[in-house]
């Protein structure tokens, strides 16, 4: 009767003592580097961006000739473009350099940059889906108003692109997302065998 027992006491503790193979903290370093070296490029290219739109818009509105609605329209645009590019470098102020780190701090950071994906994605999805409804809106405002055929017309352009650009930036995005879902799943079991049992 003890003889089984003795077995799986020897089974159990051959299981515990085998080898568990460590973590490849080089591994993990070069990979925190790539995602901070393309996460810095990408803010500073989408800063870059909204800045020469801002600019953009900012001419369409002030320009000679420009009619109310376009001053209005384009001028708000222009001026939301500040506080959502300062809410999103805001919110990655932490996440742009790895350098230093050790082992958990970098799962960490690997951690808040995968949910700062999922999150700007999501955050910007919506705000341009809201940039979309209020363009119909003024639309839909210049139809019943009975305003000048090239007024409408522009928007009823903007409004055909953004069919077209609005679902494959949504791809692009839900594709970012679910890539940075597996990232944070192999992460949280990383960070699980650093933590150790």
């Amino acid at each position: 009767m003890n003889a089984p027992m003795k077995e799986w006491d020897a089974l159990g503790s051959d299981w515990r003592e085998q080898a568990v193979p460590a973590v490849d903290v080089e591994a993990l370093r070069r990979e925190a580097t790539r995602q901070g070296r393309r996460l810095r490029w990408t803010l500073v290219a989408e800063t870059f961006l909204a800045l020469l739109a801002m600019v953009l818009v900012g001419w369409i509105a002030l320009r000679e000739g420009a009619v109310p609605m376009e001053r209005w329209l384009f001028g708000a645009l222009a001026l939301s473009m500040i506080p959502y590019q300062g809410y999103v470098l805001w919110r990655r102020r932490h996440d742009w350099s790895e350098a230093g780190l050790d082992a958990e701090a970098l799962v960490e950071l690997e951690l808040r940059r995968c949910a700062g994906t999922e999150h700007y994605w999501r955050f910007g999805m919506w705000s341009v889906l809201v940039l979309w409804v209020v363009i119909f809106a003024v639309l839909m405002a210049g139809l019943h108003g009975d305003w000048p055929i090239e007024q409408v017309s522009g928007l009823v352009g903007a409004l055909g692109a953004n069919v077209v650009v609005i679902p494959l930036i949504g791809l692009y995005g839900l594709a970012r997302c679910r890539g940075a879902r597996q990232r944070r799943e192999r992460l949280l079991a990383l960070r699980g065998q650093l933590r150790g049992p």
